[in-house]
């Protein structure tokens, strides 16, 4: 197999003079509270990647991890995306960064996440799933999503905690977390099936967490969203990649097996989850869930370079 090109598409990093909203008057989270400032080390996470053998991580903030629920959202993505290219100019070589925009936010929000991608040369785009009772197919989400699918540049559609499931599911601890949130992400994704985007967009390309491939999975013994599948014929198959966490053989089979290998990307949730993805470590679990070699570097790396140099391709066409 050789030695893998890793690149993690699904890494969280603060930068600089950047910290964890906290409510006021509450405690800050026990998850946060144990993360610390790990998150907005930046020799931390290229300590931990050389230490793993990961050529590139692509770092991605939830504005709900930054931001106060009432604050101007539209300046919060402005100045966290000037933060994020700053980053990425210091490490070049290293990281990717996704731009952070207000998926609702309209024509306002698509102009920052035009200005992300053109001005400050960012990689693709961070949404929100949801928003209250809104999926990301919502009338106000379709401009951002017109400039993803225009420009060439992947969105990483995130979880959120949705109510009342998270709280229905709280009692199970962290596992219902994962269950609220996957449901949501899965959700999200499914809508935009349903709703017609990836028909009215055929360029959009869309990443969701693994979180969400149990519900995703539950419409395939059904017959329902064959577009979204492997199996889905030439011309016809909808541009959904799967980001895998943890990364674990019969997962890893089943996933392939649901999407294809070509449509699963490798992630690590740092420093969210604690054990990310080694050269060893994904290579024997690669090889326990009979990936070809071709498959296996497709899941390590060159599906996620294929989805975030798409921008680059864009802006040579639009300078042409």
């Amino acid at each position: 197999m050789g030695k893998l090109n890793i690149v993690d598409f699904h890494t969280h990093l603060l930068p600089q003079g950047w910290e964890i909203y906290r409510a006021p008057d509450r405690p800050l989270d026990p998850l946060w509270a144990r993360i610390g400032t790990k998150i907005s080390d930046i020799d931390a996470l290229i300590a931990d990647s050389d230490a793993a053998g990961i050529a590139r991580r692509v770092i991605g903030v939830a504005l709900s991890m930054v931001a106060a629920p009432d604050a101007d959202l539209g300046d919060v993505s402005r100045r966290l995306n000037d933060d994020l290219a700053a980053t990425v100019a210091h490490h070049p070589d290293r990281l990717f960064a996704l731009a952070t925009v207000d998926a609702f936010g309209g024509e306002a929000a698509a102009v920052e996440a035009r200005r992300a991608i053109l001005d400050l040369n960012l990689s693709g785009l961070f949404l929100d799933s949801a928003k209250g009772t809104r999926l990301i197919d919502a009338p106000e989400a379709r401009p951002v999503l017109k400039v993803a699918a225009e420009l060439g540049v992947p969105v990483f559609l995130h979880p959120i905690n949705p109510e009342p499931l998270s709280s229905q599911l709280a009692g199970l601890g962290r596992l219902g977390t994962r269950l609220s949130r996957g449901t949501i992400n899965a959700a999200a994704a499914i809508s935009l099936v349903t709703s017609g985007v990836f028909e009215e967009l055929p360029e959009l390309r869309v990443v969701i967490t693994a979180l969400g491939v149990a519900a995703l999975a539950l419409t395939g013994p059904f017959g329902e969203l064959p577009s979204i599948f492997a199996s889905a014929s030439a011309g016809k198959r909808r541009h959904l990649y799967i980001d895998i966490m943890p990364s674990e053989a019969r997962f890893l089979r089943f996933v392939t097996s649901l999407v294809g290998a070509d449509h699963v990307l490798v992630g690590s949730d740092w420093p969210i989850l604690e054990h990310g993805p080694t050269q060893e470590e994904l290579a024997k679990a690669f090889a326990a869930a009979g990936l070809s070699d071709h498959e296996a570097h497709l899941v390590a790396g060159r599906n996620a370079l294929d989805l975030l140099e798409g921008h680059r391709r864009s802006r040579r066409r639009l300078i042409a």
